[in-house]
């Protein structure tokens, strides 16, 4: 098998998360993981040894294409007829939350009903109402989870550009794409790290947003350009032009570049599309080395 087939959702457990198609192991995955976090993914021993072997080092992990947010939005374009419109939040979410939680816990799913995370929840009620996905979704689901969509990266990268990104890793590209066009005509270095504030934050529990800033930056430092960057971590695919290593990152929907996090519904399809084309590329460049 090539790295392009291998779901690393398999390693747990003897492959207990897997089912019949990638749609039923994502939510596998997200209830396994509904109180507590129990399997990481692009956290586990197994990825963090692949990505060893391309990049040298794998302190640091994380997932380029995060699925839930896709997921989440997918639902509400193509299963809002199941979905109760909130006026505090102002979009469509999962009817009746509080009754949902009381039977993941009666089913064993998860014991505390105030520790169960949203994103289990959204997966219970999908396997609750037998809903099924597109097959650019099962694709989707299928790329994420394999090493190519996973990667090496800093301390603080991974938490720190979720919130202000939408964990959209195309953003956040544009920003370092843009740190690294700055740092070309010599600004000043208050102006650079504006640059990475624009697209990280804190984390919340270890690192404050100034020193995951300067986290960030001293591992892009280590490059000499842009287009190094992108050679290192094989992104080119990411690109607008994935021959030419010093072509500004995909606008894959327009806006994305200005606060536009998530693509319309007629949007969608060709955006995870894109996505798992992308990913599957990256897995062929970095096939050479693995």
């Amino acid at each position: 098998m090539t790295i392009n087939e291998i779901n690393f959702l398999g390693y747990y457990k003897n492959r207990d998360l897997l089912g019949s198609n990638s749609w039923e192991s994502f939510n596998n995955y997200k209830l396994l993981n509904a109180e507590q976090l129990k399997f990481d993914c692009d956290r586990s021993n197994e990825t963090k040894k692949a990505l060893k072997k391309i990049f040298g080092e794998a302190q640091y992990t994380d997932t380029l294409i995060s699925p839930q947010s896709y997921v989440t939005l997918y639902m509400r374009y193509y299963h809002s007829d199941l979905l109760a419109y909130s006026e505090r939040y102002k979009k469509l979410i999962v009817p009746d939350i509080s009754g949902l939680k009381k039977q993941m816990v009666s089913e064993g799913i998860a014991q505390n009903t105030g520790k169960i995370k949203n994103q289990a929840v959204w997966a219970f009620f999908a396997k609750k109402n037998d809903i099924h996905v597109h097959e650019s979704m099962l694709d989707f689901l299928q790329a994420v989870y394999t090493l190519p969509n996973f990667s090496s990266v800093c301390r603080g990268f991974n938490i720190g550009r979720a919130a202000k990104t939408k964990d959209n890793f195309i953003i956040a590209l544009h920003h370092i794409y843009h740190y690294f066009k700055n740092r070309e005509v010599e600004s000043s270095n208050l102006d650079s790290r504006a640059i990475l504030t624009k697209f990280l934050s804190s984390n919340h529990v270890r690192l404050t947003q100034d020193e995951v800033v300067t986290e960030v930056q001293n591992w892009l430092d280590r490059h000499s350009s842009f287009a190094s960057f992108i050679e290192t971590y094989y992104l080119q695919d990411f690109l607008e032009d994935p021959g030419n290593t010093h072509s500004s990152p995909k606008e894959l929907w327009e806006g994305i570049f200005d606060g536009k996090l998530q693509p319309s519904k007629q949007e969608f399809i060709p955006a995870i599309t894109f996505f798992t084309d992308a990913i599957k590329s990256r897995g062929d460049r970095m096939s050479a080395v693995y």
